[in-house]
């Protein structure tokens, strides 16, 4: 090997150990010292008010029993359930009607135009709702029986004027092992649960639509859905919103008192899910974080690369550093995965592979929105209003 290659070599060391390093006190800042499951639920100090549970489907036959079910099932004394279906073309609404009275479901019998099906579902289910607390939660959500009790107490004790919070993630099938990929990067890009309870740190907000707990004086004063109708990332338009107007989001995660699926159908499914929201995501995310973001991935899939490039020049040094860094990365990865959905270790054999296929589904994103101008979800067409929540 000449001096040139040397020294070639170990500029490149340079750079990417000084990356690493950068990306790891990032990580390190929004992650550790903070425990976003730190309560006591021994003794309720808080009256219980009337909670409306808004539930939008679209055709989900396959979840909506359980989900129901679930929900039926919660030692939680006064609420109600409101279903509103988007014209499903399958028997969503039947099965729903076994668990649920005619007057607690509605049909949207059209979407108007400049709404998202999901937003006008749940902008729906608000105007038939009573309750003082409102909860959007979706068709593949499954409820523990205390999770409403305990959650409420959690929004009364954080003031939050939306409380939301990630579901543990069931996976079984090989596709599926993207999901933690895609929460992951939420996570690096939102700055973490510790700044995006931070009231005073406004740059940083999350929120998933799969379980959203508003007060009605928050979602009303935010604008409620018609204020981000036309956004294809609802949810995260909706955190900024509150963040940014209110300053009362709390976002909760590491625990299993709801649960969720959210892909099991096929990859196609899985896809499409994901596709649909990764570059309208990027257009309310600063581009510091993505920036960051993108690190965490080039990390994932270049460590593999210097591993062989430094057995390549038989650097023993080299090999071990490296080697040591990828390890570091799986375990960054199983540590932020803890306890928020399932281990599936296909996803840790095949990590850097996981992170080129989320690198093409953003590509294809941004492709798709900045070419075609619409996205597609369950065989709909939308076209996104990529400023919702501005």
């Amino acid at each position: 090997m000449s001096y040139v290659d040397i020294t070639i070599l170990n500029v490149l060391a340079t750079i990417y150990f000084s990356i690493e390093i950068i990306i790891l006190f990032y990580y390190g800042g929004i992650t550790f010292g903070y425990d976003s499951n730190g309560f006591d639920f021994k003794s309720s100090r808080y009256d219980l008010p009337f909670v409306s549970i808004i539930i939008p489907a679209y055709n989900e036959e396959k979840n909506i029993g359980k989900c129901l079910k679930s929900l039926k099932s919660l030692d939680y004394p006064n609420y109600e359930i409101v279903l509103v279906d988007g014209g499903s073309k399958d028997s969503t609404v039947d099965v729903a009607s076994q668990y649920l009275d005619p007057d607690c479901i509605k049909i949207s019998e059209r979407l108007p135009e400049g709404w998202v099906g999901k937003s006008w579902a749940c902008h729906l289910g608000y105007q038939a709702a009573k309750g003082e607390l409102l909860l959007f939660t979706d068709a593949d959500t499954e409820h523990k029986p205390e999770s409403l009790r305990k959650l409420v107490c959690i929004s009364k004790e954080t003031n939050a004027g939306l409380l939301t919070l990630l579901p543990y993630q069931k996976m079984s099938k090989y596709w599926e092992s993207i999901v933690p990929v895609y929460y992951f990067m939420s996570h690096v890009a939102s700055g973490g649960s510790k700044n995006v309870n931070n009231r005073k740190n406004q740059g940083s907000f999350l929120a998933s639509g799969q379980y959203m707990l508003f007060t009605r004086q928050a979602y009303e004063e935010s604008g409620g859905h018609e204020s981000i109708k036309g956004s294809i990332v609802e949810d995260y338009a909706f955190a900024r919103v509150i963040k940014t107007k209110l300053g009362s989001l709390y976002y909760l995660e590491n625990h299993e008192l709801v649960s969720s699926r959210m892909y099991p159908e096929s990859i196609k499914h899985c896809w499409t899910g994901i596709k649909k929201v990764l570059y309208a995501g990027t257009r309310i995310t600063s581009p510091k974080k993505i920036l960051i973001s993108t690190l965490f991935v080039l990390w994932g899939i270049f460590t593999p690369f210097a591993i062989l490039l430094s057995i390549h020049y038989h650097t023993s040094l080299f090999i071990l550093i490296t080697g040591g860094i990828y390890i570091l990365h799986l375990l960054v990865f199983a540590h932020y995965w803890n306890k928020k959905g399932r281990h599936y270790y296909i996803t840790y054999l095949f990590l850097p592979i996981l992170e080129v296929v989320f690198i093409l589904t953003m590509i294809f994103s941004t492709l798709e929105i900045l070419f075609k101008k619409t996205t597609e979800w369950k065989g709909l067409t939308y076209k996104p209003d990529l400023d919702a929540g501005k």
